[in-house]
């Protein structure tokens, strides 16, 4: 029997995959047909009959002389693809970085836009609330002026009231005497003229 590894093209992955879908062998995949290896994931028909090719080869070189030829090819790459994937790697870790600092940087941003658009928001309220305040305490001032003034001008009239009511008293309490007098002088003026 020959192995599945010692077929062209057939890694270690491609081998378990064939092994868990049935095909151990090279003589079992070299009695598919290509519908059947289709069904095996990672397959395609183009695929497949190179598969079952290569496992005809195989059967017929049989199992000792290309197994080893297989293995001596399938090192090489695998030490290729180590150091491709280590520098892969490094790259991705160095772009994975580079992005996480980017977007730190643009959250800083955004954190410091958003306080300075607070701070404004905060300083334009504050400036609205003092006028308004200015506003409110100029409108009182004016308010209070008035009704000082009204209080001054109604106890203005209220002395003028009292001061008119007082003259006429004081005429009629003049009055009053001038015809008390008047009578008095005016019965004297009568004697004296029926003295005469």
């Amino acid at each position: 029997m020959t192995a599945v590894t010692a077929m062209r093209g057939v890694g270690p992955a491609l081998a378990q995959v064939l092994g868990a879908n049935g095909y151990k062998t090279a003589e079992a995949v070299a009695k598919a047909k290509p519908e059947e290896l289709t069904k095996v994931p990672r397959i395609g028909t183009a695929r497949a009959s190179n598969l079952i090719a290569a496992a005809k080869a195989a059967v017929e070189a049989g199992p000792a002389a290309s197994a080893p030829a297989r293995r001596a090819a399938s090192r090489k790459p695998a030490t290729r693809q180590s150091a491709v994937r280590r520098v892969t790697a490094k790259t991705n870790a160095a772009a994975r970085k580079a992005e996480a600092e980017r977007k730190a940087a643009q959250e800083r941003e955004a954190a410091e836009r958003a306080a300075a658009e607070a701070k404004a928001k905060k300083k334009a309220k504050a400036k609205a609330k003092a006028e308004k305040a200015a506003k409110k305490k100029s409108e009182m001032e004016a308010a209070f002026s008035k009704a000082k003034e009204k209080a001054k001008k109604k106890a203005k009239e209220k002395a003028n009231k009292g001061k008119k009511d007082k003259k006429p008293k004081k005429d009629a309490k003049k009055k009053d005497e001038k015809k008390k007098s008047d009578k008095k002088s005016g019965g004297k003026k009568d004697k004296k003229k029926a003295k005469k």
